[in-house]
């Protein structure tokens, strides 16, 4: 009797620790197996907001090719994500078409396009 509720305590400290490990040190969010195979599934916690933003601006406006700013460039991160997000549209360095952060300022030389939450696209 006593081994029984000793391997009874033992499966619960399992069961607990599996609980633990899954909801608050994996970073794993049960939403994605939620709707594993639909449309933008897991992005939100895949990307940065900046990012999600960048790819919806640059279907909404149906841009060929597009632009960063120095700032944006600078983040390893933002840069990469947005490229590889953004694709089939094309990062070129040479794009009239450019994201700005909200928190840069613009030059004189571009017209401000649409701004939202994180960005501001503009034309140069």
């Amino acid at each position: 009797m006593k081994i029984n509720k000793i391997n009874l305590f033992f499966i619960i400290l399992c069961i607990a620790q599996l609980y633990y490990i899954f909801q608050f040190r994996s970073g794993f969010e049960i939403e994605v197996f939620k709707k594993p195979l639909g449309k933008n599934s897991g992005i939100v916690y895949a990307l940065p907001s900046e990012v999600i933003e960048l790819r919806d601006i640059l279907k909404k406006h149906q841009v060929v090719d597009f632009n960063l700013s120095k700032k944006l460039k600078q983040s390893t991160l933002l840069y990469q994500r947005s490229v590889e997000f953004s694709y089939p549209i094309r990062f070129n360095k040479s794009s009239k078409t450019t994201f700005f952060l909200i928190s840069e300022d613009i030059p004189n030389n571009c017209k401000l396009i649409e701004t939202k939450k994180y960005l501001q696209l503009t034309y140069c």
